[in-house]
């Protein structure tokens, strides 16, 4: 059947309101365009990307012993002709000594048995141990820090040793103490060519040596340039016996272009955000500042704080976190000015947009943090949860955008 001339009109009218719709709302988009965000709260940091060095007043120490072992664990105090490394002339005495540290292990879990019999909360707190330690090595394996990993393992495979063996009676325990001590009584007494290695004053342990302990020192950085850290060596010397780090000083040398080190000046604290190593933000104080040379300065850093932590740091990435500002987070091109040159941003309220006075708090990369201004009242506060106009050629107070 063939359409009536009047639904071949109707038709043609319908499709040219829909072709000239779509022709009014593309006009309007390319000649005005009208977009929006939300408006949230946000934290940042004026900080300063560096690669620096860590440095300590360390001591290293060789032994020529065919074996070595360290009693102690990294970062560990060490008083004063407190025994930190054994050297063994006979290679084959390494087996003893790992027997040894075998039999102290089930040492010490007979003797938590022992203690399970005579306190019944023994086994509860063992619990919380073990858990305590499987979160620890959570947060080491996500925030990288793999150094503290090996400790963890350890640790938490001795607690889970501890609740693995069940006792019937004291006196079996006791039987199978006084067992494993004789055992290792004998096999101490066996080890021969055996040398303690003491530490000359008191300090903290490390068995990680780099060969900068003689090259970067405390003395090093009193006139330390730009030049001097980039032509840096390690020294030849070996430390296989490990070293001590003396005082509760450490501190962090980094070249920082000169412009922006305008803002480190000596006596001023900074927060130190290393890129691994450390979970925490330091607080450092500025130390000294260089002459500039070819645009960059040497900046040196001192912290008392935390220096068991660093004891296997060396280079390292990190930021310098000058100031943290908090405000709510807006797009640069919000920014717009009113009639009588206030800055502020237009929000939708309703269907109209309303002009709202912020004064900038931090200019970031195509983003700033903003606050009401004083004199901002009523519907005129910018808050959290706002929808700010991000692009519109034409704005004014009460213009209808909706």
């Amino acid at each position: 059947m063939k359409s009536s001339p009047a639904f071949k009109i109707l038709s043609a009218v319908v499709l040219a309101a829909v072709v000239l719709y779509f022709g009014v709302q593309i006009y309007q988009y390319l000649t005005n365009p009208f977009s929006t965000t939300l408006t949230y709260e946000a934290v940042a940091d004026d900080s300063i990307s560096v690669n620096g060095w860590v440095v300590r007043q360390e001591e290293t120490f060789h032994s020529d012993a065919a074996t070595l072992t360290h009693p102690l664990d990294e970062g560990q105090k060490v008083g004063y002709g407190q025994t930190f490394a054994m050297a063994y002339d006979n290679s084959q005495t390494l087996e003893t000594v790992a027997q040894i540290d075998t039999l102290e292990l089930q040492l010490q879990q007979l003797e938590f048995a022992l203690t399970s019999i005579l306190d019944n909360d023994a086994a509860l707190k063992l619990d919380s141990s073990i858990t305590g330690s499987i979160l620890t090595l959570r947060q080491d394996l996500s925030s990288g820090d793999y150094s503290a990993v090996s400790d963890d393992i350890s640790i938490l495979k001795a607690s889970v040793l501890k609740s693995s063996h069940s006792y019937s009676s004291v006196d079996e325990i006791q039987a199978e103490i006084d067992s494993v001590q004789g055992q290792i009584s004998q096999l101490k007494d066996s080890l021969s060519g055996a040398h303690a290695i003491a530490a000359p004053q008191p300090g903290i342990f490390s068995a990680a040596c780099d060969g900068y302990e003689d090259v970067l020192t405390p003395a090093f950085l009193d006139g330390v340039t730009p030049s001097s850290l980039q032509r840096l060596t390690p020294s030849s010397s070996s430390g296989n016996a490990g070293k001590l780090i003396y005082g509760d000083t450490w501190y962090f040398v980094a070249c920082v272009d000169a412009q922006r080190a305008g803002d480190l000046r000596p006596g001023r604290s900074v927060l130190l955000r290393m890129a691994k190593g450390m979970t925490q933000d330091v607080s450092v104080q500025v130390r000294s500042v260089s002459q500039p040379e070819n645009g960059q300065v040497a900046v040196v850093f001192s912290c008392r704080n935390y220096i068991a932590q660093t004891t296997q740091l060396r280079s390292q990435a990190a930021e310098l976190i000058l100031n943290t500002y908090s405000g709510l987070r807006v797009p640069t091109t919000s920014l717009r000015l009113d009639a009588n040159g206030n800055a502020g941003v237009y929000c939708v309220v309703g269907s109209s947009a309303k002009f709202k006075p912020v004064r900038i708090i931090f200019r970031g990369d195509n983003y700033m943090l903003v606050r009401p201004t004083e004199a901002a009242l009523g519907t005129a506060i910018l808050r959290a949860g706002d929808e700010i106009i991000i692009t519109a050629n034409k704005l004014e107070n009460g213009l209808v955008v909706r």
